[in-house]
């Protein structure tokens, strides 16, 4: 019910709507505060939890001896091969000789003129469960076959195109009948000579193939699907290699190597409608193996790719040829490793600064922040901390220093010198030993209080996230008292108006009694 003020004239809902948004303002500032700075602190840890998430990886990173102990090959030649290196092979010099590439079978089935075709025969290769056969009066049959699925397919399609549009019912055979008179008969009230046209030259599309696979039998390109197709085949693939007016039916293994060698193929086609000069089967390229001399040694395998040949090494072959290779330490590796930890670390102190340090506009989200203090102050202690695991007992022995603004700069001067002096121990100072833990140890520890799910940044998320729900409730309970306000404020003025009209009556009966 709105106030209009009959009885005095006064605007009573705007009195009511003023003394309501007077009595919850407090409240809904209040309010709005609260969920506004618990939305700003979520935000900012979300922000902080993602720079240690990245952080992290990188310090798993460090604390892998893979990592840290990173080796590189450098070709004599990059023509002949490529080596890719891991943690387990052993640093020193290494010479291969690429005989021969491994290599896989391909085979000329048959060569004939492209308007060749075939009535009789068959195409066989492998063995026992894996045989592949081909008959070619089978497939001729089966095409055939196919070609009367499609008339009907077409049919039936139509029809029901007809039938959906002027309502028949294919079930019933008189409906039936009508959707065909429909589709083919120029008398009929729905009759459609384009329909019709379009129908009609599918038809005849699909009995001129029917035509031909009967007179003159089957082509090439239907010869190599059903090589193609052919539920056991998975190791063989057939194309067409056409020259001048030629065609031939090529058959390639899928995988090189020996083991993977095609055998036995037979080949016997009769009868070609369109005779020709035929060619039947020919060996275009043997299935051989890859072999390279290491030494004295022969090296085989099936594929061009020699995994682990070498402990921790994989060769990759691409032509004959020799090749010295050189293994040795990935000393840049492993420094862009030590910088991306560095400008990982920094990442996190920058964005804490972000959300901790206040300005002229107002509190940090995370200002005061026990949690985000007593983090950093854990990182730090690492960082600064000292290792007996290594010879390089703190991060600064590398050139590592923590600056005035609390993040890491890198003496790249010194830091090379330290890679270049002593490997084995700079990566120590990060991976530890068997009996001492190193720098990476200990910061894990760190992190997982802050990394992974359930941490105290996820603890403290779901907290907010708490309280954000009790102030939707606060928020929804004052909406009902500010509701059952506004009624008693409306029955209560209601109640005065009322009585002011009634004096005003009384007033007028009076003032017309005394005239």
């Amino acid at each position: 019910m709105i106030m209009t003020g009959i009885g005095s004239g006064i605007d009573y809902e705007s009195m009511i709507s003023a003394i309501i948004a007077a009595e919850r303002a407090p409240k809904d500032n209040q309010l709005n505060r609260q969920e506004g700075m618990n939305k700003a602190e979520m935000e900012a840890l979300k922000e902080i939890q993602n720079t240690i998430n990245g952080f992290r990886d990188t310090v798993e990173d460090l604390g892998s001896k893979r990592e840290l102990e990173k080796l590189k090959a450098i070709l004599s030649n990059e023509d002949f091969l490529s080596v890719a290196v891991d943690a387990n092979a052993v640093a020193g010099e290494y010479a291969f000789d690429v005989k021969q590439l491994a290599t896989a079978q391909r085979d000329q089935l048959l060569k004939a003129s492209a308007d060749t075709h075939f009535t009789q025969g068959e195409i066989s290769f492998g063995d026992g469960d894996k045989k592949v056969t081909v008959d070619i009066a089978t497939l001729q049959a089966d095409l055939i076959a196919a070609q009367d699925t499609k008339t009907q397919e077409l049919t039936d399609s139509q029809l029901e195109s007809v039938a959906k549009k002027h309502g028949y019912d294919l079930t019933v055979p008189a409906e039936k009948a009508e959707a065909e008179k429909a589709l083919t008969d120029p008398t009929h009230e729905h009759y459609d000579k384009d329909r019709h046209d379009s129908y009609k030259s599918s038809l005849d599309a699909i009995a001129k193939e029917k035509t031909r696979l009967q007179t003159e039998g089957v082509k090439f390109e239907e010869i190599q699907q059903a090589i193609n197709n052919h539920p056991k085949n998975d190791y063989a693939k057939a194309t067409l290699v056409r020259s001048g007016d030629n065609v031939s039916l090529v058959l390639n293994a899928k995988d090189t190597g020996i083991e993977n060698k095609i055998d036995p193929i037979f080949v016997s086609l009769t009868g070609p409608q369109k005779p020709g000069d035929v060619s039947i089967h020919s060996n275009l390229q043997a299935a051989q193996d890859a072999e390279v001399m290491f030494g004295s040694m022969t090296l085989t395998s099936a594929s061009n790719k020699m995994e682990n040949v070498i402990d921790g090494m994989t060769l990759n072959l691409k032509a004959v040829g020799a090749v010295n290779v050189k293994v040795e330490a990935d000393q840049s590796g492993v420094k862009d490793t030590i910088k991306t930890f560095v400008d990982e670390y920094n990442k996190i102190i920058e964005t804490v600064n972000t959300y901790t340090k206040s300005s002229e506009d107002g509190a940090a989200a995370l200002s005061g922040n026990a949690s985000v203090r007593s983090m950093v102050s854990r990182l730090r202690g690492v960082i600064s901390d000292e290792y007996g695991a290594s010879t390089f007992s703190t991060l600064s022995q590398l050139g590592i220093t923590t600056s005035q603004k609390g993040v890491l700069e890198i003496d790249n001067t010194k830091l090379d010198k330290a890679i270049e002096d002593d490997f084995e121990q700079v990566a120590n100072l990060f991976i530890g030993t068997d009996t001492q833990p190193g720098m990476m140890d200990k910061m894990l520890v760190v992190l997982d209080d802050y990394h992974k799910n359930g941490g105290i940044y996820d603890q403290r998320t779901d907290q907010l996230e708490y309280n954000n729900k009790t102030l939707q409730k606060d928020r929804e309970q004052l909406d009902e008292r500010m509701k059952a306000k506004t009624i008693t404020l409306r029955d209560y003025y209601a109640r005065m108006d009322s009585q002011i009209a009634n004096m005003n009556q009384t007033q007028s009966m009076l003032i017309g009694m005394l005239s």
